[in-house]
């Protein structure tokens, strides 16, 4: 019985560990081909990680602009999730220098859209902290079409700002993706 109890303490502990080790990455849902009656946006986010603490976690929102009902904010989002084992640390799809870059896709029916807002979670020893900043980048999916957005840079000053990084970014990602056709 004893044995027992210890085998499940070491199995629960485990199960605990692998959780918090685990990293959410934005590049794992990327699709390998257009859905028929969607379009598609591929971008980077660019994390600064100089000189400021590193969150446990950032969110994106999006909405579109134009038809509102379709929208269901809980999925509207991209979400990075650093790896947390024994700190927290980004692992980004690379490195440019000072920024950890994450690649991320967004799949829906044709229409304008918008980033709307960024929020960070920290949680420290006494309590979370969620902070959100306003943001406001449009964009627009064609259908049937993979299209380029560029690099959404956010700076540890809370500024943000869209980068076109294609050169960079579009090679990595036709190597990454073969099958999508992605124009700028």
């Amino acid at each position: 019985m004893k044995k027992t109890l210890i085998k499940l303490q070491i199995i629960i502990i485990l199960i605990v560990f692998n959780s918090c080790t685990v990293a959410k990455m934005p590049s794992a849902s990327i699709p390998k081909k257009i859905n028929e009656n969607k379009g598609m946006i591929i971008g980077a986010i660019a994390l600064n990680k100089s000189g400021s603490t590193i969150c446990n976690g950032y969110r994106c929102y999006y909405t579109n602009i134009e038809n509102k009902e379709i929208d269901n904010p809980k999925e509207n989002k991209i979400e990075i999730v650093p790896s947390q084992a024994i700190y927290v640390h980004f692992k980004p799809d690379f490195f440019d220098n000072e920024d950890a870059i994450y690649y991320f896709s967004i799949e829906k029916p044709k229409g304008k859209y918008r980033f709307y807002a960024e929020r960070i979670f920290m949680n420290t020893y006494s309590q979370a902290i969620y902070e959100t900043n306003e943001i406001n980048i449009p964009f627009e999916i064609e259908e049937g079409k993979a299209k380029y957005i560029g690099q959404l840079k956010f700076n540890a000053d809370k500024t943000y700002e869209k980068v076109d990084k294609s050169e960079r970014d579009l090679e990595n990602l036709r190597k990454l993706y073969p099958e999508l056709n992605i124009e700028k």
